[in-house]
C-alpha cells in the first residue's frame, strides 16, 4: 500500500497520531472498554484511524476501509492524505473547502463546522465561495478564510503546513486547557507565543492589529474562565469521591456523575472554548457556557449529596457492550501519566 504520509511535513515534537494514542490519552472509554471493538471500527476508527491488519489473507475488514487521518499503515507509517484529498482527484480544492474539515469536525464534542458556519468567516464562505478560485493561492482569491486558511496555508511570512495544530496557543480540546508545551499526552516542541504570533499574522492580513489583539484577549479570558470556574472544581469533587470510593475506577460511563464530568469539559466546555476561538457567540454562550451552568450545577449538587450522606453512586448493571479491548496496540506509543 502506498504510503500517504511521506509527503506531510512532521512539524509538531511528533507525526500523525493513531485514534488508539489519541483517544487512550484523553477519553477513558478506550482505556476502560466502555465501548465494543465493532462500535470503535465503525466510529472512532473512521475519522482517527486504524491499525491496518490482515486476516486470511485479505485486508481484515475490521481495519479496512479506513481513510482516519491517524492511521497505522503495513509499513508502519502513519496518516492518510485521503481523509483531506480524495482518492483518484487528490483535489487541492476539496481539501481546502471546510467541508472536508467538517467530515469529523462536527457534532456535540467538537463542532468546528458549525461553529465556523455561524461565523462571519463562514457567512461570507456562504455567500461568496462559489467565486472564489480554489486553485489559487488563499487570500489571493478568497474574500474570506477557510479552516485550511487559518490553520495551514501560507499566509504572509507564516508558511504553509501540514501540522494543524501549529498555530495554536492553547490545547482547547483538553479537559484543562493548556499550552500545547504542556499537554502530556504529545507535547508540543513549540513556543505558544511564537505560534500566537503566526496565527495573529494570519488574521492581520485581513483584519487590524486592535481588532486581532482584542479577539485573543477575549479568547484567553473564556479559558480563565472555563478553567478556573467550571473544571478545576469539578475535578476535584470527581477526585473527593473516588478518594472516599463513592464512585467506582472500575469502568468509566456506569455511574451518572462520571457522564456528567465527562460532557462538562468533552460537551460544553470545549464548545464554549471553540466557539470562542472562531467567533461564534452562539456556541460559546447558548451551546457552551449556558449547558455548562446545567451540567455544573447538577454535578455539583449530586455529588455534595453523596459525600454528605457517605453513600456510594448506583452502578449501572446492564450497561451495554462495555466488552472492548483494553490492552494497549503494540503499534501504539506507551500511555503518558
Amino acid at each position: 500500500m502506498r504510503n500517504e504520509s511521506q509527503n506531510v511535513r512532521p512539524d509538531r515534537s511528533s507525526y500523525a497520531r493513531n485514534t488508539q494514542e489519541v483517544i487512550r490519552q484523553i477519553d477513558p472509554w478506550l482505556i476502560n472498554g466502555m465501548n465494543s471493538d465493532f462500535e470503535r471500527a465503525s466510529g472512532c476508527y473512521h475519522c482517527h484511524g486504524s491499525i491496518l491488519k490482515m486476516k486470511d489473507g485479505k485486508i481484515d475488514p475490521e481495519t479496512w476501509p479506513n481513510v482516519g487521518v491517524g492511521r497505522i499503515n503495513f509499513d508502519g507509517s502513519r496518516g492518510s492524505c485521503t481523509s483531506c484529498h480524495t482518492r483518484h482527484r487528490f483535489s487541492v480544492m476539496e481539501a481546502r473547502k471546510p467541508e472536508a474539515c467538517g467530515q469529523c469536525h462536527l457534532g456535540p464534542d467538537h463542532p468546528q463546522i458549525e461553529i465556523y458556519m455561524e461565523s462571519k468567516h463562514g457567512d461570507i464562505y456562504t455567500a461568496h465561495g462559489d467565486d472564489y478560485n480554489w486553485n489559487s493561492a488563499p487570500g489571493v482569491d478568497f474574500r474570506g478564510p477557510t479552516c485550511a486558511v487559518c490553520h495551514m496555508s501560507g499566509s504572509g511570512t507564516v508558511l504553509t503546513s501540514h501540522d494543524v495544530t501549529e498555530r495554536l496557543a492553547w490545547e482547547i480540546q483538553a479537559p484543562l486547557t493548556i499550552r500545547s508545551s504542556e499537554f502530556k499526552p504529545f507535547p508540543a516542541n513549540t513556543d505558544w507565543q511564537k505560534e500566537r504570533d503566526k496565527m495573529k499574522e494570519v488574521c492581520m492580513q485581513c483584519h487590524g492589529k486592535t481588532w486581532v489583539d482584542g479577539h485573543f484577549t477575549k479568547l484567553d479570558r473564556v479559558v480563565q474562565e472555563y478553567n478556573e470556574v467550571y473544571y478545576k472544581p469539578a475535578k476535584a469533587l470527581l477526585d473527593q469521591l473516588y478518594e472516599k470510593a463513592l464512585l467506582d475506577k472500575t469502568k468509566f460511563f456506569d455511574e451518572e456523575l462520571e457522564v456528567e464530568f465527562y460532557e462538562l469539559w468533552h460537551h460544553e466546555g470545549r464548545r464554549a472554548r471553540m466557539g470562542a476561538a472562531m467567533m461564534a457567540p452562539d456556541y460559546t454562550w447558548w451551546h457552551g457556557f449556558y449547558e455548562c451552568k446545567k451540567r455544573y450545577n447538577s454535578y455539583m449538587e449530586k455529588g455534595r449529596e453523596m459525600l454528605d450522606k457517605n453513600e456510594k453512586a448506583y452502578v449501572a448493571k446492564d450497561f451495554p457492550n462495555a466488552t472492548g479491548n483494553t490492552e494497549r496496540p503494540p503499534e501504539t506509543l506507551p500511555l503518558k501519566e
